[in-house]
């Protein structure tokens, strides 16, 4: 396995959210990533809130294999700070501020791969170290993405540890 160095803004275009709130409506088309919407599993929390698509949002509607990291956290502890989610369907998210969008480029890098390792508590802890703030913490994209990252050069490694820790946090997930 060949192993290179890669910083998080090689992984795809980053994009950083808006302040959508005043579009937020009742029965929606989308559902609207936001703060409360990581969970500290990395898994996306659904808060209801919702939008359709208007000249604000357009821009932020998130396609499947899209990631999303949060940078900013309520908490002191910074339980959810750089948490990622992974995009699974086209059309049907929207991002808002305190959130970056990685349109993963996927001839490089295999967005499931990308997903677990940022998710990962020793890779993590780069991104909490680099947090400022008391009460509530937050990260700059402009710090964070030039963080360094050792990636297997090849699709098929990728997948393969992908597919392994995929499985794993599948069956913890049932022994819960």
């Amino acid at each position: 396995m060949t192993w290179e160095q890669r910083k998080l803004n090689d992984f795809g275009i980053a994009t950083g959210g808006i302040s959508i709130e005043s579009e937020f409506v009742d029965g929606g088309t989308y559902k609207v990533i936001n703060i409360g919407s990581y969970s500290e599993e990395s898994v996306y929390n659904d808060q209801g809130l919702r939008v359709n698509k208007t000249d604000k949002t357009k821009s932020r509607i998130l396609n499947k294999y899209d990631l999303t990291m949060i940078l900013n956290d309520k908490t002191a502890s910074g339980n959810i700070i750089g948490r990622v989610l992974l995009i699974d369907q086209d059309n049907t998210y929207v991002y808002n501020q305190r959130t970056e969008r990685i349109e993963v480029d996927t001839k490089d890098f295999l967005p499931m791969f990308l997903y677990h390792m940022l998710n990962a508590p020793e890779q993590r802890k780069y991104i909490v170290k680099a947090s400022q703030g008391n009460t509530q913490i937050y990260v700059n994209w402009s710090t964070i993405s030039n963080i360094d990252y050792m990636i297997p050069q090849l699709l098929l490694e990728q997948e393969k540890i992908a597919n392994l820790f995929s499985l794993i946090n599948k069956d913890i997930t049932l022994h819960q």
